[in-house]
């Protein structure tokens, strides 16, 4: 008797533990990380035939981001004509002091360029990843439909993998 009562305790114990682990790797990641916009940056867009093309980039960007954490904040900016990949890359990657760049994050002189941060935790890291956008270059392909217009898409996310 008393051996399957140190048994069943034995158990308890353990389901108890395990359950806490559980518990503390869920909750571990925390919230979305809050990412400002940077300089110039307006929630404001304007008119026009891209909004097809940015609105499929930002839910691409959601479904890349959802895990069983939640669906990430993905915000969508008007950005100035002027503003290049550099000047957006680093004002991001400066509110994540600490995180780690996942891949590489070189301007390929692409229309839409991408750069990934995670957040070096142990478990269930938190994940910023930006899309910039980009009018074609003159006398360049104009099928976006937009000559002026440069966009910004900002995704976070809880607990996602970086595959």
């Amino acid at each position: 008797m008393r051996a399957r009562i140190a048994t069943a305790g034995a158990i308890v114990v353990l389901c108890a533990a395990a359950a806490t682990v559980a518990g503390v790797r869920w909750s571990a990641a925390g919230e979305p990380v809050a990412v400002a916009a940077p300089s110039g940056a307006s929630t404001v867009l304007p008119e026009g035939a891209y909004e097809g093309v940015v609105d499929n980039r930002a839910i691409e960007l959601s479904i890349d981001l959802s895990n069983d954490r939640g669906r990430p904040e993905v915000d969508t900016y008007a950005m100035p004509s002027a503003t290049g990949w550099e000047q957006v890359r680093s004002a991001v990657s400066g509110q994540l002091d600490g995180w780690e760049q996942a891949g590489d994050c070189a301007d390929t002189g692409e229309r839409r360029v991408q750069c990934s941060w995670s957040e070096p935790t142990r478990w269930w890291p938190r994940l910023v990843r930006i899309v910039f956008l980009r009018p074609a270059p003159p006398g360049g392909d104009r099928s976006y439909g937009w000559p002026d217009n440069t966009f910004l898409v900002v995704g976070s996310a809880r607990g996602a993998d970086l595959s």
